[in-house]
């Protein structure tokens, strides 16, 4: 079997200390994940997660500051490898792809009893979420 790797985007979108996180139906249960997704050949981080954020929500965000990497392998054939922006919604609705089910706007204090996404969940534990959500460091335009 052909080892596979992919390089993602996520976007860490919050209001009023709740972020943004979406989820699709299994078997009943919701399977959480940060909006996002991978990369594409030729295009920086900032425009994957511009153009899955799109995609995925309709709307136009603008990516404040990295906040962390991650790493997920499903097994020993597949992983992806990814980055965390602080980001901002800028224009639009939120209206989501067919990609997912539904989204809901998580509290910060969630500490995993809601959002399940083993491979962000134990970073985002240790995240100090007030610093993450001070706009002080931000990208040049």
């Amino acid at each position: 079997m052909e080892k596979q790797f992919f390089f993602s985007t996520k976007a860490l979108i919050i209001k009023e200390n709740k972020f943004l996180a979406m989820y699709f139906m299994v078997d009943g249960e919701k399977v959480w994940d940060l909006p996002g997704g991978r990369m594409e050949f030729g295009e920086t981080a900032e425009e994957t997660l511009t153009r899955e954020i799109r995609e995925e929500l309709g709307v136009q965000i603008k990516p404040i500051k990295l906040v962390d990497t991650w790493n997920y392998m499903r097994d020993e054939f597949f992983q992806i490898t990814g980055v965390i922006y602080h980001s901002e919604i800028v224009s639009g609705e939120i209206v989501i792809s067919d990609e997912h089910d539904g989204y809901e706007w998580i509290s910060i204090d969630d500490n995993g009893n809601t959002f399940t996404r083993e491979a962000f969940l134990e970073r985002m534990r240790f995240w100090n979420w007030e610093s993450i959500m001070d706009n002080s460091i931000t990208f040049r335009e």
